[in-house]
């Protein structure tokens, strides 16, 4: 019997083989979302897709559902069983962040602008109309996005959660006009320049240096995006 070991270093030497092979080593997810390898460095993925928590631009209010379920079908002679139970329901108006380094993304995607383009076209659906997937059955909470900004620049992105250090009223009207005042003031006191684009629900066109568009619309601008760095 001849038996031969493989060690680490023929290991190694492996993984990178396949990396160096691959268009896309770790898939789609692994190029969006990153990799980490603890057995060989050089085989990690830096995420090119950064997601930042939601949280309420007002204050959080919550209502309880106080319910009830019985065994109907317990025989007489079984005592069956039966819960009593409560559960917190809030109906909220979120900010959310994400942020696309997208020369990272076209290395990740194997330096397939045509591929990158098509992820964030798809991904601007994904973030404008899909819901959390949490209690579907018994609250229904299929929501789409009231209001979509977009900004493309080439230095580092900042969020605007600071516009709601202070609460603003649950309603989109007072959360845009929050978002507008600290926009402005960002732009006055930075002067950073981003291209900008926006969706939006609201009668409002007060936002500094804004290209009003539809949900397609800005599809096709992120789509676009990856070929302007080409």
């Amino acid at each position: 019997m001849v038996k031969e070991w493989i060690g680490e270093k023929s290991n190694k030497k492996n993984l990178s083989a396949l990396s160096g092979n691959a268009q896309i080593p770790a898939g789609l997810i692994g190029a969006l979302f990153g990799r980490m390898v603890t057995s060989d460095p050089k085989a990690n993925i830096d995420a090119p897709i950064h997601v930042a928590h939601a949280f309420t631009v007002h204050e959080d209010e919550s209502e309880t559902d106080y319910f009830i379920a019985t065994d109907d079908l317990a025989f007489e002679d079984e005592s069956g069983a039966d819960t009593i139970q409560d559960t917190e329901l809030t109906s909220n108006l979120f900010y959310g962040y994400v942020v696309v380094d997208i020369p990272e993304l076209i290395k990740n995607l194997g330096d397939n602008s045509d591929l990158a383009g098509n992820v964030l076209h798809n991904l601007l659906y994904l973030i404008a109309e899909v819901s959390p997937g949490a209690k579907l059955g018994s609250t229904a909470p299929y929501s789409r996005a009231s209001f979509l900004l977009i900004e493309s620049g080439n230095r580092q992105p900042r969020s605007l959660a600071e516009a709601y250090r202070k609460p603003c009223s649950p309603n989109l009207e007072s959360a845009v006009n929050a978002l507008t005042n600290h926009l402005e003031s960002l732009d006055k006191n930075y002067a950073t320049g981003e291209e900008r684009y926006v969706m939006t629900l609201t009668e409002s066109n007060d936002l500094p240096n804004v290209k009003i568009k539809t949900l397609g619309e800005l599809a096709e601008v992120v789509k676009e995006l990856p070929h302007s760095l080409s």
